[in-house]
């Protein structure tokens, strides 16, 4: 469930539920589709509804390092301020704002934008991952190869 009813929410503080699935569009190498979960603190004031708290996303990926395809986990922060008056002159700042008088509302695009901000620029497999040789290529991780550690590319050769 990704929508949360303003009509039905009670005024203060509660919990909502957040469990499905996001489409993310990233490019080749990162998670296309994700699942997430968790719960955020829905806080409902009178004229604004105030959402935030941590979700957990996980899909598959490429590892940074070596390539291979693994799944990634990471955590979301959430934070998402529902306007009741639409008219208003609020700017959104660091806080995703959306404008809904009542009914209900579709978080979705809010969540996966949250989701993809917080996808780990370079994700890898394992902390101690050995990635690729940049001499032959092959997968550290699964074998060695007899490159130099030290061998400097001709290009560079010039500078100290």
């Amino acid at each position: 469930m990704m929508k949360l009813d303003l009509d039905r929410q009670e005024t203060g503080r509660s919990d909502l539920v957040i469990r499905g699935t996001l489409k993310l569009g990233l490019s080749d190498g990162q998670p296309d589709e994700v699942q997430v979960h968790g719960i955020l603190v829905v806080q409902n004031l009178e004229s604004r509804v105030l959402l935030n708290g941590s979700l957990q996303a996980e899909g598959q990926a490429e590892c940074g390092n070596c390539l291979e395809e693994f799944t990634v986990r990471w955590d979301v922060p959430v934070e998402v301020m529902i306007l009741r008056d639409v008219f208003s002159e609020e700017s959104e700042g660091v806080t995703l704002l959306i404008l809904q008088r009542k009914g209900e509302v579709d978080l979705h695009d809010s969540l996966r934008e949250c989701t993809v901000l917080a996808f780990p620029h370079a994700p890898m497999c394992k902390p101690d991952c050995k990635g690729l040789c940049p001499g032959c290529g092959i997968d550290r991780n699964r074998a060695t190869c007899d490159c130099s550690e030290n061998e400097i590319d001709p290009r560079w050769e010039g500078l100290p």
